[in-house]
């Protein structure tokens, strides 16, 4: 199964080194004389927001490099502007990874931190070449004018990542404001990139008040909102992170306090992903684990075995990593996956299929981990074993519908 979207015990984590890849569909929406907002959705909704007028096009979090020719194309139909500019609100790369194909002209403006990130061992399966990079890096309050329109780059870190940026175009009274302020939903927190719950009610509460009451908020992924949708999310911040410290303090553990609904109280808007349950795992996370669970990237040893040999070569620092330094790294099935998909995009079979059978080794009850390896054989022409392994995948999980979907393809062959 291609995961594009990967939960690691409240990290999110979102890789686009997917092999299937779905068809790009556009929705635009012209939010004043200069902007325009794109809701690109590839694997899942994107937000893009771009600047268009006489100094050429900013476009604020790119997207993907998978939706790239698309958002291209759309772009070419408003104008025969050229790229010049791009600002990155944070640096995962289903927002970033079309800085690929931009060119080296283009000024890339991002969080200082952000330059960090790109370059270290949480986006080694990204491959950021040079130019790819942000150019301009911030870490304070920043602006310059553009398209005629004042734009303000307002770093806000600490809660959803460790490199966010808010985007604020006063005079057509639009912000990206990324993972920070939303609506409809919990937040996600990326700790490893430095995020963290606790600071987050304070920061997203200052991050409001920024904005006069008619602001259009554009969010990462979903649509656009108001400012009384706003409020309501970061009011359902203040208010749930206390219940769930009580209930952790009484000793409920997650599945505990979700099965008690304790956030029940405080909306029912909240069932869109993230929703209240995730935010129940990300906060009991971060009370119940040292340094908010992070630990060292099991992905990046992986990735240099694989650069320097083959999947048996990969599989054998895994076990020797697991063998002597287990404590020190993070151990889940989401790493190998994604590992695997990233060999299967670089049309690496045979390593693929020796990275997802560790993965059915080590989770043997996930049905996921079974779904992966059929896909890895059916796309190495082996349909019987793609077939064992999907009809196992459904064994586990009757409710796979990605499975079933490739059995249906496969009974005739």
């Amino acid at each position: 199964m291609v995961k594009s979207i990967r939960i690691m015990l409240g990290v999110f984590i979102i890789s686009t080194a997917s092999y299937a890849q779905p068809e790009t569909t556009i929705e635009t929406t012209k939010l004043s004389e200069t902007l325009y907002h794109f809701k690109v959705t590839t694997f899942y909704p994107v937000s893009t927001l771009a600047s268009i007028g006489p100094d050429g096009i900013l476009l604020v979090d790119p997207g993907m490099e998978q939706s790239s020719d698309e958002l291209l194309k759309t772009l070419a139909e408003l104008s025969d502007q050229k790229i010049v500019k791009v600002i990155n609100t944070h640096s995962h790369d289903h927002h970033t990874s079309m800085n690929k194909v931009l060119g080296e002209d283009v000024e890339i403006f991002a969080h200082a931190a952000s330059l960090e990130f790109m370059r270290g061992d949480l986006d080694v399966l990204v491959e950021w070449p040079k130019t790819a990079l942000p150019s301009k890096t911030i870490n304070s309050k920043t602006s310059f004018i553009f398209n005629g329109e004042e734009i303000l780059l307002i770093p806000v870190t600490g809660g959803h990542c460790g490199d966010d940026i808010l985007v604020y175009f006063p005079e057509s009274k639009v912000a990206c404001t990324g993972g920070v302020l939303k609506a409809g939903s919990y937040p996600m927190v990326d700790f490893a990139r430095g995020g963290d719950f606790r600071g987050f009610p304070g920061l997203a509460r200052e991050a409001l008040e920024i904005f006069p009451e008619d602001v259009t908020f554009v969010q990462s992924h979903g649509d656009n909102f108001n400012y009384s949708r706003a409020l309501n999310y970061v009011e359902r911040l203040e208010q749930s992170i206390p219940l769930i410290k009580n209930a952790y303090s009484s000793g409920l553990d997650a599945d505990k306090m979700i099965k008690e609904n304790i956030l029940h109280s405080i909306s029912t808007e909240d069932e869109a992903f993230p929703n209240r349950n995730f935010w129940i795992r990300t906060v009991f996370r971060g009370l119940s684990t040292e340094n908010n669970g992070v630990k060292k990237s099991l992905t990046a040893p992986l990735y240099r075995a694989l650069q320097r040999g083959s999947g048996s070569d990969a599989v054998k620092v895994y076990k020797t990593i697991k063998k002597y330094e287990a404590e020190d790294y993070g151990f889940n099935e989401n790493v190998l996956n994604m590992l695997g998909y990233y060999l299967l995009g670089k049309d690496r079979l045979n390593d693929a299929i020796a990275i997802f059978k560790l993965n059915v080794k080590e989770y043997p009850k996930s049905f996921n981990v079974y779904d992966s390896l059929g896909e890895a054989y059916m796309n190495r022409g082996n349909l019987w074993r793609a077939k064992y392994y999907y009809k196992k995948s459904l064994r586990i999980n009757p409710e796979n519908e990605n499975g079933r979907s490739m059995l249906k393809k496969l009974a005739n062959t």
